[in-house]
């Protein structure tokens, strides 16, 4: 008899702790709106319940009480409303239907359980600490069962059952239970806290980046407004100081605009970028560049006719010339870039590949991550600008290099028909 008892507590609740352990670690708070948290809380709770009754022999009495009042505790007093009330249906209906109990005891106790649970969910739980925890949840188990045993009339069937025991093993179950869970939530929210952290650093080291960028052209500029200030300037020196100050000005504007960029990258989707054209009006742009650095600049379309994806043109020229001058920026004794374009079953796929001095795969790893940079001169936005508008035509963009043997970086986009 006391075994079968154990073994009936024991099987309970494991199917518990196994609800609980699932719902807390592979689902933590941070990465799930609040609803679906509880949505999913609902579906493992239908899950192992429907598996338990299904699958496992039940004793009446100890469903009553021992699984129902560890059970609700769970769901009302550590996750509120939504898990409590349907915890609280399922038991409820299960102990009708499927287990054949009387239901009045067991409604009534569950429910001034579930009611209670509710309340210290809302005003206690968020600023308790442990052996708080386990006070509330040894309170309301005791709750439960004083009104479920007061209530409960089928003694006779109950002659020679050890009772004492069972009660004794709803408070040791529910006890562990609460330690597992309080525990396991402390590390969530830990993880939780960690990961706010770590946004803020990244603003913080945002704030501080924009600062630092911004400040060195603005510097330039004030200083060489001071110098018009200067009666005795002639009319060239005055044009100069001007045209520098304008391009201190100029290229403040720009880093904002890149910072801007990346933190909202505006893409309108439903326009057409023709691909073969808005890679040849490149050329007059790149070509000045590629004669200085020496680098021959090579364009090639596999696909004749002409070639379609959605996103902005633009951005999309934006981002291509930006590869493109890192690329030349590469071949500091020259070399050559290839740019190439082709379709098949995967979509349309941009190749543009260089000669230069390549990427470890540690710096391929970086790109595209703020304030990352190999430039003496550079902020880290451009490449973080290109992905980011790439991603928001629906694009991939992949880097394949080594150091000494040049760089390969290939976009790849979904082909659309022509209107």
């Amino acid at each position: 008899m006391i075994l079968s008892m154990i073994g009936h507590e024991v099987t309970g609740i494991l199917y518990v702790m196994s609800a609980c352990l699932f719902f807390l670690i592979i689902t933590p708070r941070y990465t799930f709106s609040n609803n679906r948290r509880k949505l999913l809380f609902v579906a493992i709770l239908a899950l192992l319940s429907l598996s338990y009754l299904t699958l496992e022999t039940i004793d009446p009495f100890i469903y009553c009480v021992h699984l129902i009042p560890i059970s609700i505790v769970l769901a009302s007093l550590f996750e509120g409303t939504i898990a409590g009330i349907a915890t609280w249906i399922a038991f409820n209906f299960g102990n009708a239907v499927i287990v054949g109990n009387d239901i009045a005891p067991t409604l009534i106790a569950s429910t001034i359980l579930l009611g209670m649970g509710l309340i210290f969910h809302k005003t206690q739980v968020e600023r308790s600490t442990f052996l708080q925890i386990n006070l509330l949840a040894f309170t309301l188990t005791t709750v439960y069962l004083l009104v479920f045993l007061l209530c409960y009339e089928d003694w006779d069937a109950l002659k020679g059952s050890p009772v004492g025991l069972m009660v004794i093993g709803t408070y040791l179950s529910t006890m562990l239970v609460s330690y597992i869970y309080y525990h396991v939530k402390n590390q969530e929210k830990l993880r939780e806290e960690l990961y706010d952290a770590e946004k803020y650093q990244v603003i913080g080291q945002l704030a501080a980046s924009i600062s630092h960028e911004v400040r060195n052209p603005l510097t330039t500029a004030h200083g060489f407004l001071q110098l018009m200030r200067n009666d005795n300037l002639s009319q060239d020196a005055l044009e100069k100081y001007r045209s520098f100050a304008l391009e201190g000005i100029d290229q403040a504007n720009a880093i904002i605009t890149d910072y801007l960029n990346f933190a909202k990258p505006t893409v309108k989707n439903h326009d057409q970028v023709h691909i073969q054209e808005a890679i040849d009006s490149l050329i007059s742009m790149v070509s000045p560049l590629c004669v200085l650095s020496k680098v021959e600049l090579q364009i090639k379309h596999y696909t004749s006719e002409p070639v379609y994806v959605k996103g902005d043109t633009k951005k999309f020229q934006q981002s291509l010339l930006n590869i493109m001058k890192n690329a030349i920026e590469s071949m500091p004794e020259g070399g050559y870039l290839r740019v190439s374009t082709w379709c098949d079953n995967d979509g349309v796929h941009i190749q543009i590949q260089d000669t230069g001095v390549g990427m470890s795969e540690y710096e391929i790893k970086r790109i595209g991550m703020p304030f990352y940079t190999t430039k003496e001169k550079g902020t880290g936005l451009g490449l973080m600008v290109v992905v980011s508008s790439i991603r928001a035509m629906n694009g991939k963009i992949s880097y394949y290099s080594r150091p000494r043997e040049g760089t390969t970086c290939v976009l790849q986009f979904k082909r659309v028909l022509e209107d």
